[in-house]
């Protein structure tokens, strides 16, 4: 993998949960420090910090009947319509959701982009529009698109990005933690259409850890530190 190159680069890797994101975000970062690249390794999907205490009241006070482990359908629709209904609320929730993500990736990756660090990013700007709003708040395609396009005008756009794709079978198996089958179908759609729409490289996650972690750093290679 060369090195040669000096200009600062950001790689995003994105997918549903169970794709394998951040063990390639982390073996990639890992690989260029050793390489002598300045980089950091990012968590770069939003983390509720102000919006914690929001979603625990809304939880308590709109959703205290259901359980997305239980019935995620059940969950997910009484979720979309009490959104819907309560549509003042909604819009301060997402102004909190705004704030609280834009802080984060100032902190995680602005200033660490501006001081020069070259940063690999285990979910990004695409993760957050996706699972954060898109989903819950029905956006369209276009719309969903709209709304990534407008984080890119302050925070840096991915030299290169990729889209981790696994069948939800077999995503679902490697995580306990995913309330649904149906959880990863609704988001597996939304990526094809941001894949398209980005340029992303597409990568079969099912495929052996080691040959995607040498398909991974081929194209790294060749798109980001040889250029």
């Amino acid at each position: 993998m060369s090195t040669k190159n000096s200009s600062k680069f950001l790689i995003s890797f994105s997918g549903i949960d169970g794709s394998g994101k951040t063990t390639y975000a982390k073996h990639i970062t890992r690989i260029l420090k050793k390489k002598g690249v300045k980089c950091h390794y990012v968590y770069g999907r939003l983390e509720p910090f102000l919006l914690k205490p929001f979603i625990i009241i809304g939880r308590k006070i709109f959703l205290k009947e259901k359980d997305m482990f239980q019935d995620y359908k059940d969950y997910s629709n009484e979720k979309k319509n009490k959104i819907k209904k309560h549509s003042l609320l909604s819009k301060i929730y997402f102004f909190i959701m705004l704030l609280d993500y834009i802080i984060q990736l100032f902190l995680r990756v602005k200033i660490p982009f501006f001081m020069g660090y070259n940063i690999v990013c285990d979910r990004y700007i695409f993760d957050t529009v996706i699972n954060d709003l898109a989903v819950d708040m029905n956006y369209s395609n276009k719309k969903m698109k709209k709304e990534i396009d407008k984080f890119f005008r302050f925070f840096p756009k991915p030299r290169i990005s990729f889209l981790i794709e696994v069948p939800v079978n077999i995503a679902f198996k490697r995580k306990n933690d995913t309330p649904s089958p149906k959880y990863l179908e609704e988001r597996a759609s939304r990526y094809k259409f941001i894949a398209s729409k980005y340029d992303m490289i597409v990568v079969d996650g099912s495929k052996d850890l080691e040959e995607v972690k040498s398909f991974i750093k081929k194209k790294i290679s060749e798109e980001v530190c040889a250029k």
